[in-house]
């Protein structure tokens, strides 16, 4: 005969998933009305992405603190707070974002025939910082959204890899709002959301996420790869252009790839030393 979960663990179910629900309505809700603001009141669109990003990430940082402070826990646990060691775990996600973008490139141009490089008069160092500024902000606003209360919630429950790929999925799902295809999202929206998700659970915390999500945006926009006109124009020979679009998608799966998994074998590390020293404490 089939027992039924006990009466409790019903609650606490229902009370999870109550609580991302009402998380994901406020980050819709936040997004859609910071970025319908900024857009009435800044013309530049760089620098209104620039302000939708940071409004929405301290609006998505009071709502987190919000729940958790309703639910009897403590918000400290986010990992929201900055301390001495996010500098540099930033720094880090940014050097290993950029470099893994590189390497995407270097596999393209190897495999896949020749990609030339151009650059855009007018783009100069102001003008790359303020850009810098763009994605980083609108990094911190999807980091928030996805890796901060909801991704700390899951692992809590249901451990981390159902909990990454559940944030990946919703994140991927979030950008029908934007317009994209189902395609698009999930060969180039998904396979992102798992590397970000194990980041912030392998370093606990979203520095390091938000560090990669930032580089690897600025890096794409610097080498003409986004919409935006970025510091260099990519130009590709005509009979390559089905290829190298091959190629890199391969590329691009495989970087995140790899990336996740070994973001996942320093959390599983993480987790054996914490029950070793336990066990020497004990």
């Amino acid at each position: 005969m089939k027992r039924e979960p006990p009466e409790d663990l019903k609650q606490t179910n229902r009370s999870v998933v109550t609580s991302l629900l009402l998380y994901w309505v406020g980050y819709v809700t936040i997004v859609l009305v910071a970025g319908f603001l900024t857009s009435l009141t800044i013309g530049s669109e760089v620098w209104q992405l620039t302000a939708w990003g940071l409004v929405s990430s301290l609006g998505l940082i009071f709502l987190a603190r919000l729940l958790m402070r309703s639910e009897g826990g403590s918000s400290a646990s986010l990992s929201l707070a900055v301390r001495s060691s996010s500098l540099r775990r930033f720094a880090f996600g940014v050097l290993l974002g950029a470099a893994s973008f590189g390497v995407h490139v270097l596999v393209m141009a190897t495999l896949a025939g020749p990609i030339r490089f151009e650059l855009v008069p007018g783009i100069g160092t102001l003008v790359a910082l303020t850009y810098f500024a763009r994605f980083l902000s609108t990094s911190c606003m999807e980091e928030l959204g996805f890796r901060g209360y909801p991704l700390h919630r899951l692992t809590a429950k249901i451990g981390p890899w159902p909990a990454v790929f559940l944030t990946a999925l919703a994140f991927g799902l979030s950008h029908l709002l934007y317009g994209w295809d189902l395609r698009t999202i999930a060969i180039g929206v998904v396979p992102p959301g798992l590397l970000w998700g194990m980041s912030a659970v392998a370093t606990r915390g979203l520095a390091v996420p938000v560090g990669l999500h930032a580089a690897w945006n600025f890096a794409s926009w610097s080498a003409g790869s986004r919409a935006e006109t970025g510091p260099l124009r990519m130009i590709l020979e005509d009979d390559a252009l089905e290829r190298t679009q091959a190629v890199g998608t391969v590329s691009y799966l495989a970087i995140f790839g790899a990336l996740t998994a070994a973001f996942w074998f320093v959390h599983r590390r993480g987790v054996q030393q914490d029950a070793h020293s336990t066990a020497t404490e004990g």
